[in-house]
């Protein structure tokens, strides 16, 4: 009894140390987890893209072991793997590029041809006006402030011209860290199997007491990203492609561009609806206001068709998320992360939301069997 007493004060004292320090050292901590944080963001950034490389590579290796079934060829198995799966993410955007870039150009061409009116007339009206050519003939270099003049020369310009430089290092930056990312999730896919046999032996040596728990964790939250991007992916190009040919029929335009961006938007869990229809709707005013109002009856129909029928049988239950948690994980993503949150954090509820609900489930039947008994 005096050791268990003696082993919680040691606790207790303890505690409250550590948590002196962290209250002392807190800004201190706050930098050095930040400079961590952006040394390590590359390769955080590359892991993400090796899991979802990871998801096509899957499907390509199993397609070239059904096709070449010799030894000897299957030691090429992950090279053509990853070849096939970066090839085929840049041929997407390429072909999207491709479609995009032409009818965008198109659309701002036909915005300057109908606001170059306005812009004439505007120009036209300063040039007679008669107060600012009394302006311009009273214009006197001598009582201008040169001094005023070189303080904005100094700090007006010279700080425009720092936003320039920081601008052109931020680029620089990104690309950088895209690059890193890039390679660094080349080499996680080619030694993702070693990497496995590591993370097992650490979990062996170090939490064996915690390893069927843990992994059951590790192996629902991969089941559910896995699920939701591969539906949310498929879905989103039957939406996009839907588009396409409705717009099409209908004889609308900008379908391709539009379709594009229905697509991307279907991506972004209740809010990439309203975003994709309402440019589609503001592109297509610009030509005929009759036909946005067309396209807008259109793409409510189409988004009512894909929500009671293509993603229930597209995505199904994978992800077993009912949709008022789905909501509150779209609001809380978007207030800590923008968009990106949203997306993460749908399979992030998800995923806690099937843990729960099967431990709810396994206490319950214990608690019910006890009382059986």
């Amino acid at each position: 009894m005096k050791k268990y007493i003696n082993r919680q004060h040691i606790s207790l004292v303890l505690a409250l140390f550590i948590l002196y320090l962290a209250i002392i050292f807190w800004p201190h901590f706050i930098k050095w987890a930040g400079t961590l944080l952006g040394a390590i963001t590359p390769l955080l950034i590359g892991g993400v893209i090796a899991y979802i490389v990871n998801l096509l590579l899957r499907q390509y290796e199993g397609l070239y072991l059904r096709l070449f079934k010799q030894k000897k060829a299957r030691r090429f198995k992950r090279l053509w793997g990853i070849f096939l799966s970066y090839f085929t993410i840049f041929l997407i955007v390429a072909i999207v590029i491709r479609l995009v870039i032409p009818e965008l150009i198109n659309c701002i061409q036909l915005l300057i041809t109908n606001h170059s009116r306005v812009i004439t007339r505007f120009i036209a009206t300063f040039e007679n006006n008669d107060d600012v050519q009394k302006i311009l003939r009273n214009f006197d270099p001598r009582h201008i402030s040169w001094a005023k003049a070189q303080k904005y020369l100094t700090y007006g310009f010279g700080g425009t011209f720092r936003a320039l430089m920081s601008t052109a290092s931020s680029v620089v930056s990104v690309a950088t860290t895209a690059v890193i990312a890039f390679f660094f999730s080349i080499y996680l896919l080619i030694y993702k199997e070693m990497l496995a046999r590591q993370f097992s032996r650490l979990i062996n040596t170090y939490l064996a007491k915690v390893k069927r728990p843990l992994m059951y964790v590790v192996h629902t939250f991969d089941d559910s990203y896995s699920s939701y991007i591969v539906g949310q992916c498929k879905d989103a190009a039957l939406l996009g492609i839907a588009c396409f040919i409705g717009m099409t029929i209908l004889r609308m335009p900008y379908a391709t561009m539009i379709g594009v961006v229905t697509a991307f938007g279907a991506l972004i869990p209740i809010i990439g609806a309203i975003l994709g229809a309402s440019i589609g709707v503001v592109l297509i005013f610009a030509v005929s206001p009759i036909k946005a109002g067309i396209f807008l009856v259109f793409i409510i129909l189409l988004q009512q068709f894909d929500n009671r029928v293509t993603y229930p049988l597209v995505v199904g239950k994978s992800i077993g998320l009912p949709s008022v948690w789905v909501f509150a994980a779209v609001i809380v993503g978007g207030s800590i992360s923008g968009i990106l949150g949203m997306m993460l954090t749908v399979p992030l509820f998800a995923a806690i939301y099937r843990i729960v609900a099967t431990d709810v489930g396994k206490r319950e039947q214990a608690k019910e069997k006890s009382i059986a008994e």
